[in-house]
């Protein structure tokens, strides 16, 4: 036996375990009054809470009451309360669903990459560490938002993308195709990996490759246009603008939005851990890019991550925890691969991670502190007893309840079995008409008939 490689496994082992006691001491703090404390938050938790108990996709919770243009989903698409609600299904629905769903998903593509047989421990064990010492995976393991999934989608990818590599026949591409869709129709920007794909593809009369280039540049604007509830943000400006001929206009708006990003990207940060976590990334590009030739699997990855990014400044945004959650699955992936690639490099980069990951653990504490005693106010039980009387109901909430009230408790089915719709002004745009309003008034909460139906 050589002992020496067992020393070196030592280390990471210690860090894999310890990282491991630090999610199951946070994760024993959670009890079933866990509930959603960001805005996002309670979109994918009663959306999917509707799924699971009417099989609907129609979402309750939307911003302006319509939804999408096929299946009246909110903003977030599809996938979301088909997961989440369709294991509800099986399981039953509570409060914690959402937070044991995404940390299973996260597990079971973690317990895939550790049984390969070709991997040796110690590669399995960096790897392990690069996934569960993301302070990004951290972070967001005890909301109820979907990154885990994502993060979970990027181990998929790369086990997928190295098996075609190994074995590049018919089965192995169709897998790599199917994940690809199947991530795509959870978050569109997924798709973008069929832009990459051509780079993978070596077999010579292979010129049918290059039609994954405009299946990757349709399939996500379609998807964001059919499949998501539409909201105001640069893209849409910018389609609204040429579509009127103001091409003048929309160029200065891909330039303003493009300027914006790139000064946040630089100066934006929540903390040390933030700041470092955006070093990782645009180190983890930067070798990647380095080691092309050496791996198709980074060129695959890099070529991605840097859709991705250019996407982000020029149509979306660079701030706000917006470019970790695009950015950091793909970094994840690269670093998968480095450590293939590389062992000295990834060392350097697994260990920035993994200090970033240490830094956020005080943010971490504080969070859970605040959702286990929040500082909004419950639905009253007399008010939840009027909505379930209401007929028809299509609510209007008053802005002010979103900032001061729970709203996860607000129920989606009336006494007579019909649908509940909310509309959550966090966007000013045109609304459906309602026929209630929920508000307060002296300081109590109050439904009453709406006066005006259109807004």
């Amino acid at each position: 036996m050589d002992f020496s490689k067992i020393e070196k496994i030592h280390p990471v082992l210690i860090l894999v375990v310890g990282t491991l006691v630090i999610y199951t001491y946070f994760f024993l703090l959670i009890d079933g009054s866990y509930s959603p404390y960001y805005g996002d938050e309670y979109f994918y938790f009663k959306n999917a809470e509707s799924f699971a108990k009417s099989l609907s996709l129609k979402a309750p919770f939307t911003y302006s009451g319509f939804g999408s243009r096929l299946w009246g989903v909110d903003a977030h698409g599809p996938a979301y309360p088909i997961i989440y609600g369709g294991v509800s299904l099986v399981i039953g629905w509570s409060n914690l669903n959402i937070v044991l769903i995404n940390a299973g998903v996260l597990l079971i593509s973690l317990a895939v990459l550790n049984l390969r047989k070709k991997a040796t421990w110690n590669e399995k064990l960096l790897q392990t560490l690069v996934v569960l010492g993301s302070p990004f995976a951290f972070f967001y393991s005890t909301t109820f938002l979907p990154e885990l999934i994502h993060v979970a989608g990027a181990v998929f990818l790369f086990l997928a993308t190295n098996q075609y590599i190994r074995r590049p026949d018919k089965k192995s591409f169709a897998i790599l195709i199917l994940l690809i869709l199947g991530l795509g129709l959870i978050r569109s920007t997924w798709f973008f990996a069929f832009i990459g794909l051509p780079l993978l593809i070596e077999k010579s009369g292979s010129g049918w490759k290059w039609l994954f280039i405009p299946l990757g540049l349709c399939l996500p604007f379609l998807m964001q246009f059919y499949l998501h509830e539409q909201v105001p943000n640069t893209f849409s400006e910018l389609g609204m603008l040429i579509e009127s001929g103001n091409f003048g206009d929309a160029w200065n708006s891909i330039f303003f939005n493009s300027k914006r990003n790139v000064y946040f990207a630089i100066h934006f940060t929540e903390g040390k851990f933030y700041t470092l976590q955006k070093i990782w990334i645009g180190l983890s590009l930067l070798s990647s890019l380095y080691f092309l030739r050496k791996s198709r699997v980074l060129l695959f990855g890099s070529f991605i991550l840097s859709v991705i990014l250019i996407f982000n400044i020029v149509l979306y945004k660079n701030y706000d925890w917006s470019e970790l959650r695009m950015y950091t699955p793909m970094a994840i992936f690269l670093n998968l691969s480095l450590i293939s690639t590389n062992r000295k490099l990834a060392y350097g980069l697994v260990g920035l991670n993994f200090i970033s990951f240490l830094l956020v653990i005080p943010l971490q504490q504080k969070l859970i502190q605040l959702r286990m005693n929040p500082s909004v106010k419950v639905i009253p039980v007399e008010t939840i007893l009027e909505l379930e009387e209401l007929s028809a109901p299509v609510i209007m909430l008053d802005s002010v309840l979103l900032q001061t009230y729970s709203l996860s408790h607000l129920p989606i089915v009336s006494n007579k079995g019909e649908r509940i719709e909310y509309i959550l002004p966090y966007y000013a745009i045109e609304t459906k008409p309602y026929n209630y309003f929920l508000g307060t008034k002296n300081g109590q909460i109050k439904v009453s008939n709406a006066k005006i139906l259109t807004q």
